[in-house]
């Protein structure tokens, strides 16, 4: 009955030990009527926990253009394994490593709205953290270019014209 029991206590602790850790970080509100960037340090973790994360953002409403995203999320080697991401909804975050770094991150045009990033792994180190931060800066459309190009035509067109023969 005695071995029993201490065979459940090592079972309990070891649970606590590898337990996971689920944390949810709000970054806010991205200003959508110019370049922007927000940033924030993770919780420190115990050593052997395992990480699964919500990182929400918003892009806020300023018009109907897209915008330039990008998403980076930074640890240094070896302090997490099997560090990975992905933005809900949009795909995974490509991992690369770094000058000591492993960085997940992911580049592409994003509406207006709600977004999550889901921050998946395994801390390898006492007391490990990483940084999350996400950027957005307003892209023209399809049709801004058009007009510009139109508009460069003509311009070239009246050049042209006004050439002396």
């Amino acid at each position: 009955m005695m071995k029993l029991k201490s065979i459940a206590a090592t079972a309990l602790l070891g649970g606590l030990c590898i337990a996971a850790t689920a944390n949810t970080y709000n970054l806010g509100i991205l200003d959508s009527s110019a370049f922007d960037t927000l940033g924030m340090l993770s919780d420190k973790y115990a050593a052997n926990s395992v990480i699964s994360d919500d990182w929400n953002f918003t892009i806020g409403t300023h018009s109907d253009v897209s915008f330039s995203a990008l998403q980076t999320f930074a640890v240094s080697t070896g302090a997490i394994s099997n560090f990975a991401g992905v933005l809900v909804g949009h795909g995974n975050l490509a991992s690369t490593s770094s000058g000591g770094n492993t960085m997940l991150s992911w580049i592409g045009s994003l509406g207006s709205g709600d977004y999550t990033v889901h921050v998946t792994g395994m801390t390898n180190l006492k007391n490990a953290a990483y940084l999350g931060t996400v950027s957005a800066s307003p892209a023209p459309e399809p049709e801004t270019y058009a007009m510009l190009l139109a508009g460069l035509g003509v311009v070239g067109f009246v050049a042209r014209r006004r050439r002396p023969s």
